[in-house]
């Protein structure tokens, strides 16, 4: 389970910085979410991200950990069996997320620079049939270059930091607990006797 909860966030913080990169190179700002079609389907898509992200959340600070005390109980069962009959509520609304994904993400395509440039050209054009103007690719400035290391440091630190704490809080769920046999008898703790014993 922390094996593949590891490649589980590896691939949330690829799929994360790429979109990071993308939204760089074809959107020249959050009203440009709104105002083009290419940043309104990518604006459903960032929100279906999103939800993923809080649903993964969930299920590396909560469900992992359940998942480890169960198995530290004695629950053999396969995972595949342990998710689907303990979790299906969750199980079921990621895969519906990630299908919606899967039928979005085809809408993406153009860019929203590009869209917007082209809106604005159109109401300053003298003719109809003339073809659409397109801007230039972005070039990265050094300022470019220092916030795309800073935001890949970011995310593989909480990423990183992420599946720490929750291993921690799945091996404190998976301990079990200690229980004496015997009250304990401070003296005896403590090292001192009953001289009349």
């Amino acid at each position: 389970m922390r094996r593949y909860s590891a490649g589980a966030m590896s691939c949330v913080a690829a799929i994360g910085l790429s979109g990071l990169f993308l939204f760089w190179e074809h959107v020249d700002g959050p009203n440009q979410l709104v105002t083009t079609m290419y940043g309104r389907v990518l604006g459903v898509k960032i929100l279906i991200f999103g939800t993923l992200l809080g649903l993964g959340a969930i299920n590396q600070f909560f469900l992992h950990p359940r998942i480890e005390a169960l198995r530290a109980a004695g629950d053999e069962r396969p995972l595949r069996t342990v998710l689907t009959r303990h979790f299906p509520a969750v199980v079921g609304v990621e895969l519906l997320l990630v299908a919606t994904v899967l039928f979005v993400a085809p809408f993406l395509h153009g860019s929203a620079r590009d869209q917007a440039f082209q809106a604005d050209a159109a109401k300053h054009a003298t003719s109809a049939t003339a073809p659409p103007p397109g801007l230039a690719d972005k070039s990265a400035s050094s300022a470019t270059w220092i916030l795309g290391t800073l935001e890949t440091v970011a995310v593989i630190a909480v990423m990183a930091g992420g599946h720490r704490v929750s291993g921690r809080a799945a091996a404190r769920r998976a301990a079990p607990a200690a229980k004496p046999d015997r009250p304990r008898d401070p003296d005896l703790v403590a090292g001192r006797r009953d001289p009349h014993s």
